[in-house]
C-alpha cells in the first residue's frame, strides 16, 4: 500500500515538472518573438573552430 501511495506522489511530481517546463518553454518563445517584434533581438550565425554552426544572440536593453 505504501509503494502504490508513494509512486502515484512520483507520477504526479513527474507531470507537474514536465507541464511547468512546457509553459516555461513556451513563455521563452513567445519572449523571443515580443523582443524580435519590437527590434530588440538580433542573432546571426557563424562558425566555432570545429565549422559546426553556431547561433549569436543580442538582446538589447529595454529603455
Amino acid at each position: 500500500m505504501t509503494t502504490l501511495i508513494i509512486s502515484a506522489y512520483f507520477m504526479i511530481g513527474a507531470f507537474l515538472a514536465w507541464r511547468y517546463g512546457a509553459k516555461c518553454y513556451d513563455k521563452g518563445i513567445t519572449d523571443a518573438v515580443l523582443l524580435h517584434h519590437k527590434g530588440r533581438l538580433q542573432y546571426n550565425t557563424c562558425l566555432d573552430d570545429n565549422g559546426a554552426e553556431m547561433l549569436n544572440i543580442e538582446i538589447e536593453p529595454d529603455g
